[in-house]
């Protein structure tokens, strides 16, 4: 998400390299940027922080362009409060002698921010990050050091961080800490760099040490401590890097798309991570939403576009067979248009990664003057769907570069779950064990996604026959076609090659008719109680002479490569949570097959990140 930056050394305009540095992760997407620097004759901490592009943030600089010594920038993409100001980082300490900047989520913050407020600190932003500094502030009056009292301030924290941190007692000196966030050092001599990615130190150095998760670290120009949160000592081992400034923004991947494709199971984490209590139920302490508002509501209508779209189609699914009360699922373009049938009684909830999808926005704005109480599931803090939605829940992907989503849609998919097992809590629909065993199962999925992703090979050489196909075909019975809706539209952007998606069913009430040689259909099984009538499904292809890839559970013997031309075989989870590994492998067919052909991927033809026109 956020971009960090940092240096230590002899440099003159320390603050201008780290904003140099900064502005090669401009990539990464960001709504402010700040930077700190100590100054070294008479220490003292100096902060400039500003909404918006690093443009401008440079252009109020003035003389503190050319200040030197340890420096600290960051560009931030929000989570915890609107992009402005004063919510940008670094943040400081009441006295202004310590300055940290922050990529991840402090999941208890709330909790810590009422325990330092009731000991006298004040805050100035509404950020998570802040109460850190504080919390550093704090334990300083018990600690022999800056550098034990933030073991201590980590200590007490939960979530996912990277920090760093300068200050007047140690004017050159910069603390590091890693959890979940990426974090690197680039090594030099007499200097030292600090970044959230390799991009960003490559004008200096090639020799990169690579945290992880749990380290805490002392840079000085001269040296580089690792150690355990604890101070048991560690090595790291220096990485040379290789490859171009390009290469080096994808994280060593040709294209942004499979860069993204392979966050997945980071961003899953991030997106469960603080909605989950220690005791496996579900929270959402952003929803202001009472249990006699939710029991009110007699239809939840889902309102996207595209990908979002059919993320709404799976949650339609998981809605009814888990509420039992009706949902519609309508494509925003047309529900304004529609007259839908919404009232006070209705949940509309409108899904968007931007924020500002335009037929999206307008869908919401007309179900709230009809009545319906709007949830918005949105990527961007701060964008139009969040401020007029009545309520809204931030999946936590991260900025997303390429044109065709992935990542994007995973979190929704599990911010929805999340939403309907949270529903069901108020109710009393489910007892406390069951939502545990759901939860359990949705904590479960990262370490599966990665398991799927370990698929790549096969994928990629699979691809090289069917980058060959005149036209796909993508089947499914229940969850599994709102799945082959999303795998038709990945394929469609990326390779531009004709994809349709459709209930298995159907196939022979039309489009059978065109399956032939060149024509492959790829068909999704992967629910127990649909199984048998999609091998029936099955057959009706491979005995038009269609290529056939079937995409199954790990263990399935119902389906090999005597009945199917290639079989996908991933790991098992409740049907209801197979989205999510189901769509993986599909993401990486489409971009294999696209890189096959030789598309541009990460910018499809006559396509846009955000649809701001209707």
């Amino acid at each position: 998400m956020c971009g960090i930056t940092g240096y230590v050394g002899g440099r003159a305009s320390s603050v201008r390299l780290v904003l140099d540095n900064l502005k090669r992760l401009e990539y990464r997407g960001y709504d402010s940027a700040g930077v700190a620097v100590v100054t070294p004759n008479s220490p003292t901490v100096t902060v400039m922080k500003k909404a918006g592009k690093l443009a401008n943030l440079t252009g109020s600089l003035g003389d503190l362009a050319f200040a030197s010594g340890a420096a600290i920038a960051h560009t931030r993409w929000a989570t915890h409060g609107r992009p402005n100001d004063g919510n940008a980082h670094p943040h400081t300490d009441c006295s202004g002698r310590i300055a940290l900047i922050h990529n991840g989520i402090i999941e208890n913050y709330l909790d810590l921010k009422d325990d330092l407020l009731a000991q006298g600190h004040t805050f100035s932003s509404d950020t998570d990050t802040e109460v850190l500094v504080h919390l550093i502030e704090e334990r300083l009056k018990t600690s022999d050091g800056l550098e034990t009292a933030l073991r201590s301030a980590l200590a007490s924290v939960t979530g996912a961080y990277s920090i760093c941190v300068v200050s007047e007692m140690e004017p050159d000196v910069i603390y590091a800490a890693k959890t979940a966030s990426p974090l690197i050092i680039g090594l030099g001599e007499g200097e030292n760099f600090l970044a959230s990615d390799i991009p960003a130190v490559m004008e200096y150095t090639r020799r990169v040490l690579v945290l992880e998760d749990g380290d805490f670290v002392k840079i000085t120009p001269d040296q580089v401590t690792i150690t355990t949160l604890e101070g048991a000592p560690l090595q790291r081992d220096v990485f040379a890097v290789t490859w171009d400034v390009s290469t080096a923004s994808k994280g060593g991947y040709d294209h942004f798309m499979l860069k993204e494709i392979h966050e997945q199971p980071q961003t899953i984490r991030d997106t469960l991570r603080g909605r989950v209590s220690d005791t496996n139920q579900v929270m959402f302490p952003e929803l202001k939403l009472s249990r006699e508002q939710l029991l009110n509501f007699n239809r939840i209508v889902i309102v996207a576009c595209g990908t979002a779209y059919h993320a709404g189609m799976v949650a339609k699914h998981f809605y009814e067979a888990l509420l039992r009360r009706p949902v519609e699922v309508s494509v925003a373009s047309e529900f304004r248009y529609s007259d839908p049938i919404v009232d006070q009684h209705t949940l509309a909830i409108i899904i968007s990664q931007s924020g500002e999808t335009a037929d999206t926005l307008a869908a919401l704005r007309e179900a709230k003057v009809k009545g319906a109480t709007t949830l918005a599931v949105v990527n961007v803090v701060g964008s139009s769907i969040a401020r007029e939605a009545d309520e809204v829940i931030y999946t936590y992907a991260g900025p997303e570069i390429s044109v065709a989503s992935t990542k994007a849609y995973t979190t929704q998919l599990v911010a929805l779950y999340l939403v309907g097992l949270f529903i069901a809590e108020q109710e009393n629909r489910l007892g406390p064990t069951v939502v545990s065993d759901y939860v359990e199962l949705l904590k479960a999925l990262p370490a599966q996604v990665a398991e799927v992703l370990k698929l790549g090979p096969e994928i990629k050489e699979l691809a090289q026959g069917l980058s060959k196909s005149s036209s796909f075909f993508f089947l499914g019975r229940g969850f599994d076609y709102a799945v082959a809706m999303e795998a038709a539209l990945k394929l469609k952007e990326v390779s531009y090659i004709h994809a349709e998606a459709y209930a298995a069913g159907e196939m022979k009430h039309g489009p059978l008719a065109l399956v032939e040689p060149g024509v492959t259909v790829v068909c999704f099984a992967t629910q127990s109680a649909l199984y048998d009538k999609m091998l029936s499904n099955v057959k009706e292809i491979t005995a038009r002479d269609g290529g056939a890839v079937a995409l199954v559970k790990e263990g399935d013997e119902g389906l090999d490569t005597r009945s199917v031309d290639s079989v996908l075989r991933i790991p098992s989870t409740h049907d209801w949570f197979m989205p999510i590994l189901a769509i993986v492998p599909m993401q990486m067919l489409a971009y294999y097959i696209a890189a096959a052909l030789g598309r541009e991927i990460d910018q499809p033809r006559n396509l846009a990140k955000s649809v701001t026109v209707e």
